[in-house]
C-alpha cells in the first residue's frame, strides 16, 4: 500500500488519541482542551477529504448488510462529530471566545454526551476496518504466513482487552453520560489519570472488539 495510505492511518490515529485524552478535560483544563479538539476537527476535515469518494457511494441502494451497516455507523460518527463541533463553539471559553454566542449548561450536557457517543462509535468505526488495517500492518512489517499460535495469543489479548473494556464503561459510569443525568462521580485526575486514560482505551477495544466479531459472525465465518 502507498505511503498515502500510511499517512492517512497516522493522521487518523492521532485525530483518535486527541478525542481520547480530550475526554480528561479536568486534568487538561479548558484551554488545552479547546486547543486539541480544535486539531483534532482539523485532522478530521483531512480524513473526510481523503475519503471524499465514500460520499457518492451513500444514495447507493444496497442490501449487503455490512455495506448497510457500515454506512449506518459513517453516518452516525458523521452527524456525532457535527454536533460536537457546534457545542465546541457554542461552549467555547478560549478558542472561539471572540463569538457573540451563549453557552448555556444543556449545551454542555450535550458536548459530554457527543464526545463518549463519538469515542465509542469511532472505535466500532475502528472495527469494522480492522481486517483492512492489520492487513495493511502485516503488508507493512512483510508478514505473509500467519502463525496459529500468534494468533491464538492476539485473539486472547483482544478478549482480555474487550473485557477490561466492558468494565471500564462502568468504572467511568459512561451511561450516565450518555443519558446526560447528573452524577456526584468524578475521576481523580490528580491521582489516577493515567487509569481513566487506560480504561478509554478499553472501552475502544471493547467496542472494536463486538464490531469485530459481529461483522463476522453475521457472514458466517469462522472466529478469527
Amino acid at each position: 500500500m502507498s505511503r498515502l495510505f500510511s499517512l492517512r492511518l497516522f493522521l487518523d490515529l492521532v485525530a483518535c488519541v486527541l478525542l481520547l485524552v480530550s475526554l480528561a478535560y479536568d486534568w487538561l483544563g479548558n484551554t488545552v482542551h479547546e486547543i486539541m479538539g480544535t486539531a483534532m476537527f482539523l485532522l478530521l476535515v483531512s480524513h473526510n477529504i481523503f475519503n471524499r469518494r465514500w460520499y457518492g457511494t451513500v444514495t447507493k441502494k444496497t442490501r449487503a448488510p455490512r455495506t448497510i451497516i457500515t454506512k449506518a455507523i459513517n453516518l452516525t460518527l458523521l452527524g456525532t462529530m457535527l454536533t460536537l463541533l457546534v457545542t465546541s463553539v457554542l461552549i467555547s471559553q478560549a478558542v472561539f471566545a471572540f463569538l457573540p454566542l451563549n453557552s448555556s449548561f444543556t449545551a454542555r450536557q450535550v458536548h459530554i454526551l457527543v464526545g463518549y457517543l463519538a469515542l465509542i462509535t469511532a472505535a466500532i468505526h475502528l472495527g469494522l476496518h480492522w481486517t483492512m488495517i492489520m492487513g495493511f500492518v502485516r503488508s507493512r512489517l512483510g508478514i505473509r504466513v500467519e502463525s496459529r499460535w500468534a494468533s491464538i495469543a492476539l485473539r486472547g489479548l483482544a478478549v482480555v482487552i474487550a473485557a477490561f473494556g466492558a468494565h471500564g464503561l462502568f468504572v467511568l459510569n459512561v451511561g450516565s453520560k450518555l443519558l446526560m443525568q447528573k452524577s456526584m462521580e468524578f475521576w481523580d485526575f490528580e491521582t489516577s489519570t493515567p487509569a481513566f486514560l487506560f480504561h478509554l482505551v478499553g472501552v475502544i477495544g471493547f467496542c472494536a472488539f463486538l464490531a469485530h466479531y459481529s461483522m463476522k459472525i453475521a457472514a458466517n465465518s469462522r472466529f478469527q
